[in-house]
């Protein structure tokens, strides 16, 4: 599905990990090692709550942030740094692919949404194209959205939903062709476009779920919405 090719020539900046699963700890530390963010560059917490002391410290390129730690506290901890340190991407890190969960990681800042499922070769490839300011999406990721934006499709009419938030033809193409499992490059091969513009278009896609996903949450409030 992904080669090595997307891991040429990178280096990551110092990063945070907020994980509190020994196991997926050390993937992380194998998987950035492979970037060239070695042990001194990572600063390591599990609680979401330590981080706010953490970034007393000179800024992380990128904060790696595992969505599942105890009460909710990911979600929480990627909206305090949208907040507080928007310069600093957060990459939410999960083993759900449910709508709910990338949804409310989206919504609240993060600019990424990573799959702990996934093979390490994949996750290199993902916070690669991060790093360089773009970004990446997963097969799985992709055919929620395209499932999403079918449903808001059919209720064009309700107020809740926001023309902005609309995917245009070209972004639905390029997830169909993430279902299909082409990688960045045989994407921009396919719609004759360079890579770098297919990073960012997938990157825009992100930006309208979050918007699309803050529109139906404060317009369905009443508790029968997907997000509360």
């Amino acid at each position: 599905m992904f080669s090595s090719e997307a891991l040429e020539a990178v280096s990551l900046s110092p990063t945070l990990v907020v994980e509190n699963d020994t196991a997926m700890q050390e993937r992380l530390r194998y998987i950035l090692s492979t970037l060239g963010c070695d042990e001194p560059q990572i600063t390591w917490t599990g609680n979401g709550e330590a981080v706010m002391q953490l970034l007393d410290r000179p800024s992380f390129g990128v904060v790696l942030v595992d969505i599942g730690l105890p009460s909710d506290s990911g979600i929480e901890l990627i909206e305090w740094l949208q907040a507080h340190h928007p310069q600093m991407p957060a990459v939410a890190i999960s083993a759900s692919r449910s709508e709910e969960a990338i949804f409310l990681a989206l919504r609240a800042g993060a600019v990424a949404y990573l799959l702990k499922e996934r093979d390490d070769l994949e996750l290199s490839i993902g916070l690669r194209s991060i790093e360089q300011g773009g970004a990446m999406i997963d097969p799985a990721i992709a055919r929620r959205i395209l499932a999403w934006h079918a449903g808001r499709a059919g209720h064009v009419g309700d107020p809740g939903s926001s023309s902005d938030a609309a995917l245009t033809p070209q972004e639905r193409k390029t997830l169909e062709l993430v279902v299909q499992g082409f990688g960045h490059r045989d994407i921009a091969e396919a719609l004759v476009m360079p890579r770098l513009a297919v990073e960012w278009r997938i990157k825009g896609i992100y930006r309208k779920l979050a918007l699309g996903s803050r529109v139906e949450a404060s317009h369905m409030a009443g508790g029968h919405a997907l997000l509360r």
